[in-house]
């Protein structure tokens, strides 16, 4: 189909750090054909953080907290109520569901926007008048690009992006130098942490590989935590038996900034690593029970590589039923071997 003349725009994808990072391809695709027009995205509050500082929306839509399971159904009855009546008096020309479930497909029938664009699967394809052409690939990034490839915009570029401000570029200069963490090394981030037990190479790994990195290579290394996991990763840091400084930040754009002055980010495939790879940190992603031809979209000339299990016949399971998990495969050696392949191939990148 021609490209629709429209004025506001709704992008949704619910869930899931990564996945958000992975539809920004879409969003500046459309900011690219649509100049004039408003662009909006609505996610969960949790993943919609890592768009906060995207100068292509207009606004970011969190999904009230009180619309998520646990809550009283009175209590959601009445939120998602005032909720639907809110999203349909924004008036949105298009909406893109990236998402597909039960709920994303909800909310974009109740935007009543004239055009309503998703995916043809169970049975919700009823809720979409232009039902997503879908191409070969299996890449995630490409599934999505393909939305607005449908609609006929036009969708050469896949580089993901996540943006900061300023302000978030001085807190990442103001923690590095708390912690005397100087230009007189390079600097490496860990990031131990993901959403699925059988994504996560085990912490005694993750010690060995810092304490190889630090005495084989001369590098500083940080160690990323969740919010609420700093006492794991100070555990950590003692089994390395070097001083690792922790960064526990609750937000997604400071933790960009500072991954951002890191030369390079080893990570389970997880919400930082898309960050990392988005903000061009070279990046190396450990890969279990998920595969990197469909999740890891990044270029092994920018410095990004990933490394799978070897396993052909992995369960795919979030726990993994054999004693030693697949992703256990993956040894401190190979991946130090990674690293020093990655750090001979770039160069101290300048502070912006």
């Amino acid at each position: 189909m021609d490209a629709p003349a429209v004025r506001r725009i709704l992008i949704s994808r619910l869930r899931f750090i990564g996945d958000v990072v992975l539809t920004t391809p879409v969003i500046k695709a459309l900011k690219r054909h649509y100049g004039e027009a408003e662009l909006y995205y609505l996610a969960e509050e949790g993943p919609a953080a890592v768009l906060a500082r995207n100068p292509y929306l207009e606004e970011v839509i969190a999904l009230p907290d009180e619309l998520m399971p646990g809550r009283s159904v009175l209590t959601r009855c009445r939120k998602q109520l005032h909720f639907l009546r809110d999203l349909r008096k924004r008036r949105f020309d298009l909406v893109i569901d990236l998402f597909g479930n039960p709920r994303s497909a909800l909310l974009t029938l109740a935007t009543g926007a004239r055009y309503r664009v998703g995916y043809d699967v169970r049975g919700r394809g009823a809720v979409y008048n232009v039902k997503i052409r879908r191409s070969a690939s299996l890449r995630v990034v490409d599934a999505y690009l393909d939305a607005v490839r449908t609609i006929g915009v036009p969708a050469d570029d896949d580089r993901t992006e996540v943006h900061f401000s300023a302000e978030d570029a001085a807190w990442a200069e103001s923690w590095l130098a708390e912690r005397g963490v100087d230009g007189d090394r390079r600097i490496a981030a860990l990031n131990p942490g993901a959403s699925w037990p059988a994504k996560t190479w085990s912490a005694e790994r993750f010690a060995e590989l810092a304490r190889r990195m630090i005495e084989a290579l001369n590098l500083r290394v940080l160690l990323v935590a969740e919010p609420g996991r700093r006492e794991a990763m100070a555990g950590l840091a003692d089994m390395a038996g070097h001083a690792c400084p922790v960064v526990e930040t609750g937000s997604l754009t400071r933790l960009a900034a500072l991954i951002r002055r890191c030369d390079l980010f080893v990570s389970n495939d997880c919400g930082p690593m898309h960050i990392a790879a988005a903000v061009g940190t070279p990046t190396i992603g450990l890969f279990g029970p998920s595969r990197p031809r469909i999740w890891f979209p990044y270029a092994k000339a920018e410095g990004h590589i990933a490394l799978d299990a070897d396993a052909d016949d992995c369960c795919g399971r979030d726990f993994c039923v054999r004693p030693v998990p697949c992703i256990e495969s993956i040894s401190p050696h190979r991946v130090l071997e990674t690293v020093e392949t990655v750090l001979r191939g770039t160069s101290s990148r300048p502070v912006e």
